[in-house]
Formats: C-alpha cells, structure tokens, sequence
C-alpha cells in the first residue's frame, strides 16, 4: 500500500523491511515510489469483509469501554448489535445493493497446488465475507467448508478437503443470516476456490475502507483510488501461513 496510507496493525502484523510483489498479474495503474509493508503467520483463518467489520467494531468497542464486554453473554449482545447496525443483517432499503459485494472493491488471484500460474477466480455477487481457511476452524471450532459429497467435489473441481494436502479452502458468506445458517450447520457457505496461494488486490472509490481479520485479530485496512493494496498468502514452513500484505 503507499506509504501516505494511514494503518493500524493488530499484533500479528508486523512493518517489514522490504516488499517484493510475486508478478504474473496485470497491475491496473502504477504502483507508488514508496510502499508500506507488513508481514505476519496465521493458523486458523484470515477473512475479508462484514465479518471482519463486526469483529474491529467489537475489539474497538472493547478497548474503549472494556466494562461493557464483561462475559460471555455481553459479548454476543455486543456482536449482535454490531452485526445489525452495520449491515450484516439488516441493510437499510436506500442501500444500494449492488454495492454491497466484496467485488466492487477486490479482486482475487490464486495459484492452484503444482501450478506457478496466477489465475483470476471471480467473486460472486452476492458475497460480503471471503475467508481463506487453513485448519478448517472458524466461529469457534466450526467448519464452514463442510463435507462435500465427492461427486459434488468431481464437478466443481475441488479435492476433499485436507490440512496436510497444500490447499487452502476459499468460501464466501452472503449475509448475517446466510453466516447464521452455516454456523449452525444446516447449509455450508459459498465455496470459491482452493488453492495454494492467494493474493487479493484492494481499490477503493465508492468504499473508504476495507476490514480484515487473522484468526480473530481484526484491523480497518484504508483504501485509495489511485494505488492499489495488495495481499498475498502463501504456505510457510511447519504448515503454517505467511500473509505478506503491502
């Protein structure tokens, strides 16, 4: 991202020294003189979107008034009501819906296992939450993905789904009720991809800011219309993650 871009890392990100961009996709526009880089490992999951809006708006809520997140059940009222308020539920009648999607301001690339090719993957329309899982553990100790049947996995092009097989698991959630149902296990979420890395290209316009998420730490990631920011996830050694986001 351009180092004038304003940010404020959760913990698990931390300011690198250097940045260099993986090429094999077409960059719309130039990249600035001078970019801002962090880097940091996760295990569990790393998401874009609503969910990771409801998780900052709670952490941030927190952090200033700590006595109103007192226990359990004052957390989920809390997360409730910032799930509403922000759109995760109810979105107001004079939103625009075709702006509601995680497409008007991304884009995503991924490399398959045993390919060195980008690939463009299309984000659907409906999406508002796009979560890259590792260990098949999100919204405590659920597994979004599921169990597909395998001739479901044949026509889709996917594999069974294995922490130890290179392949990260991408899905999408619509909305809060959408996210309902797939954490009480009676659908499964959006699938879109596997694959064994992921870089995802942020441009703002009609949106000021994106919300993200490594396995729970939350952050608002400014946007700009002019340059683009990046984030690429890939494997690390001992199983683990590096996201590396610029």
């Amino acid at each position: 991202m351009p180092e004038s871009t304003t940010v404020k890392p959760p913990y698990c990100l931390k300011q690198a020294e250097e940045f260099t961009l993986d090429q094999g996709i077409e960059i719309e526009g130039e990249l600035p003189d001078k970019v801002k880089s962090y880097e940091g490992v996760y295990y569990n999951y790393f998401s874009i979107g609503m969910d990771a809006q409801v998780a900052y708006g709670f952490h941030r809520l927190r952090d200033e008034k700590p006595y109103l997140a007192s226990g359990p059940i004052a957390n989920k009222i809390i997360y409730s009501g910032y799930s509403c308020t922000q759109g995760w539920f109810f979105t107001p009648c004079t939103s625009d819906p075709g702006l509601r999607g995680l497409r008007n301001i991304l884009r995503m690339h991924i490399k398959r296992v045993s390919s060195s090719e980008w690939e463009q993957v299309a984000i659907p329309k409906s999406v508002r939450a796009i979560v890259a899982l590792n260990l098949h553990s999100y919204g405590s100790g659920r597994n979004p993905w599921g169990k597909p049947k395998p001739e479901y996995l044949e026509k889709k092009g996917f594999v069974e789904a294995d922490v130890a097989d290179g392949r990260l698991e991408i899905f999408g959630l619509k909305q809060g009720w959408h996210a309902s149902f797939v954490m009480v296990d009676l659908i499964t979420a959006k699938h879109i991809a596997q694959a064994a890395a992921i870089r995802l290209e942020l441009r703002g316009g009609g949106w000021k800011n994106a919300y993200l998420q490594m396995d729970g730490e939350p952050w608002k990631q400014p946007l700009s219309k002019d340059f683009s920011t990046f984030v690429e996830i890939k494997r690390g050694p001992f199983q683990s993650l590096v996201v590396d986001g610029s």
